[in-house]
């Protein structure tokens, strides 16, 4: 009878430790660096007006299937891991190729907490607060911070009274993050 319990306490130890050795390395990570470690897929919309958007119709898709999961503070797509696009054409044809569809996938990751800085070089974040502060449409949330998110940046930093510098400073980001 002893061995037998011997001999089960070391398959399920062997088993075990098969188990860890053949978890995916983003799996072990997730518990180190605040990732999921379920990959979620997304697909979104055709769109005519290229790549760039049928991406933000994919992405849009997967941040609002990431918030129904795991919470508003996981949906940051720039702070995703293991980030994965195809894009291909919608249709057949000569129009058919400009009409783009993209699919999406990616491990959540917390965004940034309340305490921590601006975010640098997190251009997304920064138009998607402006986006739902109701200073930037939808279809200028692209991650490129040029023209348009500093004239944006520049109405909500007259609005709120603040220093007008088209610039995301300390304060500029709170405000945004409060609003957001």
């Amino acid at each position: 009878m002893r061995q037998k319990v011997c001999w089960a306490a070391s398959a399920a130890v062997a088993l075990l430790v098969t188990l860890v050795v053949a978890m995916p390395a983003h799996a072990q990570r997730s518990r180190e660096d605040g990732c999921k470690s379920e990959e979620i897929k997304a697909a979104g919309k055709a769109s005519i007006f290229g790549k760039a958007a049928a991406m933000r119709n994919a992405i849009d898709n997967w941040q609002r299937e990431v918030r129904n999961r795991y919470g508003e503070r996981y949906m940051v797509w720039n702070r995703a891991r293991n980030k994965k696009h195809e894009c291909e054409a919608a249709s057949i044809g000569t129009l058919g190729k400009l009409n783009q569809r993209c699919t999406v996938s990616a491990y959540a990751c917390a965004a940034v907490q309340e305490s921590e800085s601006i975010p640098t070089g997190d251009c997304w974040e920064v138009q998607r607060l402006l986006h739902r502060a109701g200073y930037l449409r939808r279809d200028d949330v692209d991650g490129d911070c040029q023209e348009k998110t500093r004239r944006a940046t520049r109405r909500f930093q007259r609005d709120e009274r603040l220093a007008v510098t088209g610039e995301i400073n300390e304060e500029t980001w709170r405000r945004l993050r409060r609003r957001g």
